[in-house]
């Protein structure tokens, strides 16, 4: 019996015959025969068959409904809430209850990242995804980078209390002592069909004649560069384990495999496009609302449940994602041959819409759409495209609001600003129901980060003037809803990551670069945007040329007035640090300070800015080749963020004070400082 490990380098096929996939026109005949059989062993006779997949992803702990508005007339929107998992949970259930009316199996799956991102997560931590997957009947879930974000001892935790497997076939644990006994973090699990449903077994035989399914998961590999610490575990590239994992689960006789991945909807289908064998491909990681949601002014992305050609040319892949944020749930049917190839594939998302509308962002209670005017309304909305009305579940409804809600709503403390309209955040300029500018929301961090930096207290730790910021639009994790606006709101959604700040020297040419390679980045459809720059004290206007890249031209402002940036000139620049050590594709800023840097990064301690010198940032390889990135401090080996008295959530104290300062700040217009022509 093979002992499962997650890595493919040696594995061995115990009790049957080593089976080697050949290459060319054979590999087609090969594979086809190891189906027919596995369906004969399966005793299925059906000329076709059906598989239903119900799926999310990247819900980031947004238990409750997030605001949204909807267009039911041309100019004309009503603001309402959406998704939240007691509604997930509805619209699951519903799922599989016409899945089995129609005598199809079904299957429950996430796509990764149920981590960070709500007040809830900042309270409970990994403790509540625990509690609320678990209520959900998930069969698995793919290993996000943001199950990483609380170190490695929580996500053993949470990879151990699930009662659902953790699947990464691309990440070997064994050296890492804090998941090798972890054996619920796995690179595939095996499935026999039971009725409508599908139970877990640990070996092929244990099918006992039932139909088989493989589900494997697919984590980044390039997850060092995203994430500050995965010990010892070492991630091997996307399309080489898969293909390995393909042919390990085909010599078995499974006849039936899908890839549950968290690469981003691009990434996704470029593993489409080089892995055989695969049938269906359930996505994250780039939030990808596949479909027309330009009603909810949500943008409208690729068709959802694309079939991608394999390249053997002998079968297809479907591929499918789901959105963000519990906004959203996906159903796809999947159609098979006797073969055990798919002959279609056909679905949608849907997003959950809730019962109570208000014709301002306000969204005061006794403003709330009622009688007529709610009828209709509703009416409306039912007949929406990819739309439906949920109602919560109330048993889970009941769990958040009892066990959780009320020490969340004590977290939020004071208040700071208010805004009678929504403040919104887009990673990508055009995305989301955005113009070429983009997130505002951006705009006006990138803004409080200049100006925290440049203020006396700040100045007397960096020495001297900061011109520029810089952010990435991942660091940002939630609009600003209109109303009034509590400290909570920033640390706890907005920003709710640890972000000290650092401000170093970079030269126009490796700014001019950087900006380049981030905004290309972004621009492939289905690509990860969360590295996408926004900032303050410069202003650029990019052009996309193709998919893959953008001219862009760059102006700062300078002596009051704004000028064409200068390669050979110096600037002084604030970021995240986590930016500034490189990741997330930031790598140009590493490269700039591979052999020194002035950098200061800033925390707070006690309430007052602390900085802490850093002499370069390394870049160091794992024996697979991905890079890891690491700053050098003068006198120590980290910063002490979670230490008694330190406060390591800059940026989110930098936006505290800067909405504090300006209380008529969402009356102004902010100019645009991004502009972005696709």
């Amino acid at each position: 019996m093979l002992t499962a490990r997650l890595t493919f380098g040696l594995l061995l096929i115990v009790g049957l015959t080593a089976c080697t996939r050949p290459a060319g026109p054979d590999a087609a005949v090969h594979d086809a025969a190891v189906r027919v059989a596995a369906n004969n062993v399966a005793a299925s006779t059906d000329a076709d068959w059906q598989l239903a997949i119900i799926h999310i992803n990247d819900t980031h702990s947004q238990f409750d409904p997030s605001p949204a508005k909807v267009e039911l007339a041309p100019g004309e929107a009503l603001y309402t809430f959406i998704g939240g998992h007691p509604r997930l949970l509805t619209k699951a259930r519903q799922l599989q209850q016409q899945a089995q009316a129609a005598g199809t199996p079904s299957l429950f799956l996430h796509g990764g990242d149920a981590f960070k991102g709500s007040a809830y997560f900042e309270l409970f931590e990994h403790q509540i995804n625990i509690d609320i997957l678990n209520r959900m009947q998930l069969d698995a879930m793919a290993l996000g980078n943001h199950e990483f974000d609380i170190g490695l001892p929580k996500l053993a935790q949470f990879a151990s209390e699930i009662n659902f497997p953790l699947l990464a076939a691309n990440v070997d644990i064994r050296a890492e002592p804090l998941l090798a006994g972890v054996t619920n973090l796995k690179p595939y699990q095996l499935y026999r069909q039971q009725g409508e449903r599908w139970q877990p077994i640990a070996a092929v035989g244990q099918a006992e004649g039932a139909r088989l399914l493989a589900i494997f998961g697919v984590a980044l590999e390039d997850m060092r560069t995203m994430v500050s610490d995965t010990g010892a575990l070492e991630f091997s590239a996307e399309i080489t384990a898969a293909q390995q994992t393909v042919d390990h689960l085909t010599a078995l006789g499974v006849p039936h495999i899908i890839a549950l991945t968290h690469l981003g909807h691009q990434r996704d289908l470029n593993l489409a496009t080089w892995v055989n064998g695969i049938d269906v491909i359930v996505g994250g990681h780039s939030h990808s609302l596949l479909g027309d949601f330009r009603h909810w002014y949500l943008g409208q992305q690729p068709p959802y449940a694309q079939q991608v050609p394999n390249p053997d040319g002998q079968g297809i892949t479907c591929v499918v994602q789901a959105g963000q944020y519990a906004q959203a749930i996906g159903a796809l049917t999947v159609s098979f041959n006797l073969a055990g190839q798919v002959t279609a594939c056909q679905g949608q998302n849907t997003l959950l819409a809730g019962r109570d509308y208000y014709p301002s962002a306000l969204r005061r209670a006794d403003a709330k759409l009622t009688g007529l005017a709610l009828s209709r309304t509703l009416q409306q909305v039912q007949q929406l495209a990819n739309t439906a009305i949920v109602d919560e579940d109330p048993l889970l409804r009941e769990v958040l609001d009892t066990v959780y809600l009320p020490a969340v709503q004590q977290a939020y403390g004071t208040a700071i600003s208010s805004t009678e309209r929504s403040i919104a955040h887009v990673r990508l300029p055009g995305t989301g129901g955005s113009d070429q500018h983009g997130s505002e929301l951006a705009g006006h961090i990138a803004d409080a980060m200049l100006n925290y930096v440049n203020t006396p207290a700040v100045q007397a730790l960096v020495a001297g003037p900061v011109q520029l910021s810089l952010i990435g639009a991942g660091n940002i994790r939630s609009h600003l809803e209109a109303g009034t606006i509590y400290e909570g709101h920033i640390r706890l959604e907005v920003l709710p990551f640890d972000t000290p700040l650092s401000v170093l020297t970079v030269s126009g040419a490796d700014l001019l670069a950087l900006l380049q390679q981030t905004i290309s980045a972004t621009l492939p459809p289905g690509a990860h945007a969360g590295k996408f720059p926004y900032g303050s004290g410069l202003r650029y206007v990019a052009r996309q040329e193709d998919d893959y890249s953008a001219s862009v031209a760059v102006e700062v402002w300078q002596e009051q007035s704004w000028q064409a940036l200068d390669p050979q000139r110096e600037y002084r620049l604030v970021t995240t640090n986590y930016l500034a050590n490189g990741n997330d594709g930031w790598q140009q800023l590493q490269q700039a300070q591979a052999e020194q840097t002035d950098r200061r990064d800033i925390i707070l301690l006690n309430g007052q800015p602390k900085a802490f010198v850093v002499e370069r940032v390394t870049a160091s390889l794992d024996s697979r080749g991905q890079p890891a990135f690491t700053p050098v401090y003068q006198g120590l080996t980290q910063l002490p963020c979670g230490e008694p008295g330190v406060d390591c959530k800059t940026a989110a104290q930098a936006v505290i004070d800067h909405l504090q300062a300006q209380p008529d700040l969402w009356q102004r217009t902010r100019p645009a400082t991004v502009t972005l022509y696709r």
